[in-house]
């Protein structure tokens, strides 16, 4: 019963518009008041013993740094890195996208503000190139969801701390796996769009990468 009370109004709250964050609160609460023996004083301090915890301060920085990256030009100047190291090669554009995506989520540890700060400025220059609109949507969520594996992750700071395991280990463990998913992902860009016949940039002078 308790089950289905929790699911039941966290659904409702979804479906009327509530934002989740407050969805889940209200649910949570809502079914702890009604089948245990909580009272909402011990909740509340159970709620700040649960964010009351030094690694939190990071996840603000993060999203900070991804804001400032995004609305300040840094994003610009990565996605153009990127253009000019792999632009020349058949499906450039899509694979510069996803080389973008491995370094911007290197620094901002988000998957959102990664499709964000990507996505809005690679998606356009894709469709225009020629490629199928699909394939650009596809190209940048896919590459986006990277930010989750590669360090440093809001998702891992938030695993490590609930389940009080080393956030360090688990930066370690993600960065092979990350890496390695986005080189696979530009692997399969290339020969699909070798098969389909995309087009390739003029590729750039070293001169240019390193400015």
């Amino acid at each position: 019963m308790s089950v289905a009370v929790l699911f039941g109004l966290f659904f409702f709250l979804l479906l009327v518009g509530t934002p989740i964050a407050i969805a889940l609160g209200v649910s949570t609460i809502s079914a702890l008041l009604l089948f245990t023996h909580i009272s909402p004083i011990e909740i509340s301090a159970m709620m700040f013993e649960k964010v009351d915890h030094y690694s939190l301060m990071a996840i603000p920085m993060f999203v900070l740094a991804g804001a400032l990256m995004s609305k300040g030009g840094s994003a610009n100047r990565i996605i153009e890195f990127a253009k000019a190291c792999v632009g020349h090669l058949p499906g450039g554009l899509p694979i510069a996208a996803i080389f973008a995506s491995i370094i911007f989520a290197a620094v901002s540890g988000s998957s959102p503000a990664t499709v964000v700060a990507i996505g809005s400025i690679m998606f356009g220059a894709i469709v225009q190139a020629g490629y199928p609109r699909k394939y650009a949507v596809g190209t940048i969520a896919t590459s986006g969801s990277l930010g989750i594996l590669i360090p440093p992750s809001i998702v891992l700071i938030v695993y490590g701390v609930t389940a009080e395991v080393s956030i360090g280990k688990l930066f370690m463990a993600g960065v092979v796996p990350g890496i390695m998913i986005g080189i696979m992902l530009m692997i399969v860009t290339y020969i699909r769009a070798r098969r389909l016949g995309f087009t390739k940039g003029e590729p750039q002078p070293l001169s240019v990468r390193l400015k």
